[in-house]
């Protein structure tokens, strides 16, 4: 069965064979050299006799020939599973165990390695790729997705932005990110130019907007708290950037407007959906002026469902709904052994359609769009009284100076603690600016970091963070032990 991704690009290399494809750090690729260099690696993977519909490991950093990579290894009949190189050792063995590839292909070279003593998986028909999800919550889990799906996601969006030939993408993305899809994908089905920016940018905020700005991208996809953590770190325009496209993350309304500082012309779109449903399944429009606070993730894509359903809780005051997604564009299901029995209930694929029983809860608001409030475990008891963590979170994130905000409760002792990144001044004043809007929901302790730990995804990495705050174990002001975010001050308890 030929992939539907092969045979698009196939279709637009063609039509398109002189125009730029791929632009890369001293490297740029028309569509017809593109396209020679996807047969290569096509060929390469057909030699060694790999068995059809397993998995193929491709480690990378966002090497300019990923794109072809993948594309070749789709068209060889095998499935790519991307990783990025930059991660720890321990989490790419991780990866690569669960995913039992039949061979390994490293980003820069040319080699494709079988994976000797190792029986792959066979996937199904119809994989097109895994991923794994970005483990912010839990271990990473290994999802197989839809060649289709994906596909379908793409036309929506090359529809929706309007992409066509010339059209300039931003690729930013962790390549173990499944937005990375999103990245690599869109201008390639569509004719535009993929500009892929190298490990050095990515890891530097102050270096993506000036890239940004000089490659003249048009189309960038990117985590809230990442854009957040770019604008301070660089005072750059983008005068040419014409969609923004959030996701990962809550958006809030001071994301939206510090961004637009930076890019007045850019229009702002909300996407949402886990990685179990393929890459994004509602999507809203942000109004020129956003205001503060939480903002809606929309309208179901088109032959998506939602389903709400209301959340018993001990607490009659407390009022809310769990999601639940149904669309047949989204995954086969979870790689055999890297999930829970529970994670298999909540996903399942009957009669072409998938079904996801998502760990988040949400509302319609007035207009009839979802607002995702939080996740059913951010709904939590101190002192028999229910506290919701995600909104001492989008308090938080609504205050002037606070670029990002984690929170979470302590074991065993139940006390609240709020994490916050990019406060100035003592962290006492920002529970100060808290207690009018929280009242009894002020969290027990505000640490304040200069940056807070992130994934590869650019997710914030609450379990770095709270394996070094649960309880015996939490930081003092000179504490170094949070990873890659040392402690700057704390805002002690008040009683």
């Amino acid at each position: 069965m030929t992939c539907p991704i092969v045979t698009r690009f196939r279709d637009v290399a063609a039509r398109h064979s002189g125009l730029t494809a791929i632009v890369g750090a001293q490297q740029r690729l028309s569509y017809a050299e593109l396209g020679q260099q996807a047969e290569q690696w096509r060929r390469r993977c057909s030699g060694p006799g790999l068995p059809p519909g397993s998995p193929v490991v491709i480690l990378c950093d966002g090497h300019p020939e990923l794109p072809g990579a993948f594309l070749g290894v789709r068209a060889a009949g095998l499935v790519p599973v991307l990783i990025d190189a930059a991660q720890s050792a321990s989490r790419v063995t991780a990866a690569i165990d669960a995913a039992r590839p039949s061979a390994v292909i490293r980003l820069p070279g040319t080699e494709v390695e079988p994976v000797p003593g190792v029986e792959p998986r066979i996937l199904p028909e119809g994989a097109g790729y895994v991923v794994f999800s970005s483990g912010s919550q839990g271990t990473p889990k290994g999802i197989i997705g839809l060649a289709s799906g994906l596909l379908q996601f793409l036309d929506w969006e090359i529809e929706t932005l309007g992409i066509r030939p010339g059209t300039r993408t931003g690729m930013l993305t962790s390549p173990s990110f499944d937005v990375v899809f999103r990245d690599l994908l869109l201008p390639l089905m569509a004719g535009g130019e993929l500009h892929i920016a190298e490990a050095d940018v990515r890891s530097r905020p102050d270096a993506v907007l000036p890239w940004i700005a000089e490659h003249a991208v048009s189309v960038v996809h990117l985590v809230p708290s990442l854009s957040a953590r770019w604008i301070s770190a660089a005072a750059t325009r983008m005068p040419e950037l014409r969609w923004t496209l959030f996701a990962g993350e809550p958006l809030y309304g001071q994301h939206v407007t510090r961004w637009r500082s930076a890019a007045p012309g850019t229009a702002v779109i909300n996407l949402y959906g886990p990685s179990e449903t393929t890459l994004a399944k509602f999507f809203h429009l942000v109004v020129d002026d956003p205001g503060h606070g939480l903002q809606p993730v929309g309208r179901p894509l088109p032959g998506t469902e939602v389903e709400l359903e209301p959340v018993a809780a001990q607490d009659r005051t407390v009022r809310t709904h769990s999601i639940t997604i149904s669309t047949p564009h989204g995954s086969l299901g979870y790689l055999p052994g890297s999930c829970s029995a529970d994670d298999e209930l909540r996903l399942r694929r009957r009669d072409g359609i998938t079904r996801f029983r998502t760990q988040d809860r949400g509302e319609l608001d007035e207009h009839g769009d979802l607002v995702v409030t939080g996740r059913l475990d951010t709904l939590v008891k101190r002192n028999g009284t229910f506290v919701d963590i995600a909104r001492i979170e989008s308090a938080a994130v609504d205050l002037d100076g606070v670029r990002a905000a984690c929170c979470f409760q302590l074991t065993p002792s139940g006390r609240i603690v709020l994490a916050v990144e990019g406060v100035e001044g003592p962290a006492a004043a920002l529970r100060r600016r808290l207690q009018p809007v929280l009242g009894t929901e002020l969290p027990d302790r505000i640490l304040a970091f200069p940056s807070l730990p992130l994934l590869p995804s650019g997710k914030v990495d609450r379990r770095a963070l709270r394996a070094v705050l649960d309880e015996g174990d939490e930081p003092t002001a000179s504490s170094s032990r949070v990873p890659r975010a040392p402690l700057l001050r704390t805002a002690p308890e008040e009683h």
